[in-house]
């Protein structure tokens, strides 16, 4: 029921840009905008026994947008995304866990770099600096490990579900349509922790990840 009450809202919001063709094109510009992402992940989970973000997933959905300011925007995505984990290359054990998630990032945008050099009038800007928090929802799990007690295997069953993330990053606009964004994000609370009754993996598991993303904004 709490994971229901939160969606409700975003679905909400993403219903009001997707009903965005139907209005003028005066009422669209001036206040709201949507977008597609496609991307890949990189993923590191620490109590592993493992360093490094050698964790490769996809990424992909929705954003919305809205206009709070010339140079300030809002926008809350809903995605697909993959993260987990993975051992370092040459280095036994070999284990890997891929973590499907739906993802609720919420962030706020400042804008900068008029692409044509005028901040009273641009025609869009270049690059944009972003912070916000996010939701997810752990789908399902995937686990290719070699048999061995290693990785995060042995504590799958009994994963925290929730997720909540911090993240900071920034996007470089090629056009006024296409973008590139970069983003860290660090979970605020643990994917596991050990001592819980019916638990029987010993390590505190925390997620930190990076995500790479491709925009197409209409």
């Amino acid at each position: 029921m709490r994971s229901t009450t939160f969606f409700l809202p975003v679905f909400g919001f993403v219903f009001l840009i997707l009903l965005q063709p139907f209005r003028s094109e005066a009422q669209r510009q001036q206040r709201f905008k949507a977008g597609v992402i496609a991307g890949v992940t990189a993923s590191q989970i620490d109590g592993d026994a493992s360093a490094g973000f050698h964790k490769v997933g996809l990424q992909g959905g929705l954003r919305g947008i809205v206009i709070l300011k010339p140079r300030q925007e809002a926008s809350v995505e809903i995605l697909f995304t993959q993260r987990g984990s993975r051992n370092q290359p040459d280095y036994p054990p070999v284990f890997s866990t891929t973590l499907n998630f739906v993802e609720v990032p919420i962030q706020w945008h400042y804008r900068d770099w008029a692409a044509n050099g005028d901040l009273e009038n641009p025609d869009f800007f270049r690059v944009y600096f972003n912070v916000g928090l996010s939701y997810a929802r752990l789908l399902s799990y995937v686990d290719d490990s070699d048999g061995s007690v290693a990785g995060i295997s042995p504590a799958l069953p009994d994963l925290n579900k929730d997720s909540f993330c911090f993240l900071i990053g920034a996007s470089f606009f090629a056009t006024k349509n296409i973008g590139f964004t970069f983003r860290y994000h660090r979970a605020l609370n643990n994917l596991y922790s050990p001592g819980k009754p019916g638990t029987n993996f010993a390590n505190t598991l925390n997620e930190h990840f990076l995500a790479f993303q491709t925009m197409y904004v209409f």
